[in-house]
């Protein structure tokens, strides 16, 4: 495959999964799965961003590797708000 098709795939999958893993945060019995979507949302999210560092495929302002950050994120900030607020 060449690298801007893994850069394609890998921006749309950072966003899907990314979705997934904050669709997990509604129910607090889901937070494994959400922080497993997280993890795997993280990666696919890093290869986009790196090959569009490397290569400089954006069209617009910024990649969807970066939505997909943000969504992978919400899982871990969500786990961190629970931890520290029971505390």
């Amino acid at each position: 495959m060449n690298p801007k098709s893994i850069y394609k795939i890998s921006g749309i999958l950072s966003v899907i999964v990314g979705i997934f893993a904050t669709l997990c945060v509604m129910d607090i019995k889901l937070t494994f799965l959400g922080l497993l979507f997280a993890i795997i949302g993280f990666i696919f999210s890093s290869i986009n961003i790196f090959l569009n560092a490397k290569h400089e495929f954006t069209e617009g302002k910024f990649s969807l590797g970066y939505i997909g950050m943000i969504f992978s994120s919400v899982p871990v900030v969500f786990l961190m708000l629970v931890i520290f607020r029971h505390q």
